[in-house]
């Protein structure tokens, strides 16, 4: 059973359970057959491995039908259940403030170093930032700029990758979350760690990256040959004064 069939078949089942939202379910199921395939499973393979679309309306329509009424049951083994989601809940909600508080960082370097690499080829440096960015002969000014620019675009692609793996840790933590805290019985399949990117923007992704990189050591090379050029000497800096 492929995944159009396995998702026509479930679909079919939960219509002829009654289950409400049944849209949902099935884009969840959708969502995870396109995960699985991307990570090299074949669809049919896929479809063994979840079960029937029976078993799966079967377990929803109960789900509804648990919902009419209120118990109030003091179940030992569901209170230190709670006690222990809360813990991961806590180690895990500070584990994704430093991961977000990360992209964030690296979002403003990338920023920083593509602004930095205009203002140094265009020589609009303003002069509150001289101590950061000394005086450069023109040609390492390009080179040097360009370096920066190029770095800026490389750490661009990573804030990308980096904000699409803690978003997907994020779903990921919520699934099992949902799963382990249910009640019903009816557990939704477990989201990857890692994300699944289409194919296309992961080829921009990689090619800018990859472009960038290289751009960025031929630069950096190329500044050092010329500032070693110009200055006649392996320590321009020295040379041209900059810490004086």
């Amino acid at each position: 059973m492929n995944k159009q069939d396995y998702l026509l078949a479930l679909e079919k089942a939960l219509v002829s359970a009654g289950v409400r939202g049944h849209a949902d379910i099935i884009g969840e199921y959708g969502e995870h057959f396109d995960m699985k395939v991307s990570d090299g499973y074949g669809e049919e393979e896929i479809a063994a491995r979840l079960a029937s679309p029976a078993e799966i309306a079967e377990h929803y329509r109960e789900a509804d039908l648990s919902k009419g009424g209120v118990k109030i049951i003091v179940d030992p083994i569901r209170i230190l259940k709670i006690v222990g989601v809360m813990l991961a809940d806590f180690v895990a909600g500070a584990f994704l403030i430093i991961m977000y508080a990360w992209v964030a960082t690296l979002g403003v370097f990338s920023l920083v170093s593509a602004a930095s690499g205009v203002l140094i080829v265009s020589g609009n440096i303003p002069e509150r930032f001289s101590w950061v960015i000394p005086e450069l002969p023109f040609i390492c000014a390009v080179f040097i700029g360009v370096a920066c620019l190029v770095l800026g675009f490389a750490s661009a692609v990573g804030t990308e990758y980096c904000r699409l793996y803690v978003t997907q840790m994020l779903r990921a933590f919520l699934r099992w979350h949902k799963n382990v805290m249910g009640t019903s019985g009816v557990k939704l399949p477990p989201l990857p760690l890692h994300p699944w990117v289409e194919p296309r923007k992961r080829r921009v992704l990689r090619s800018i990256a990859l472009f960038s990189i290289a751009i960025f050591f031929i630069a950096i090379v190329a500044a050092l040959a010329s500032m070693f050029f110009i200055a006649r000497s392996f320590e321009p800096w020295h040379v041209w004064g900059w810490f004086e």
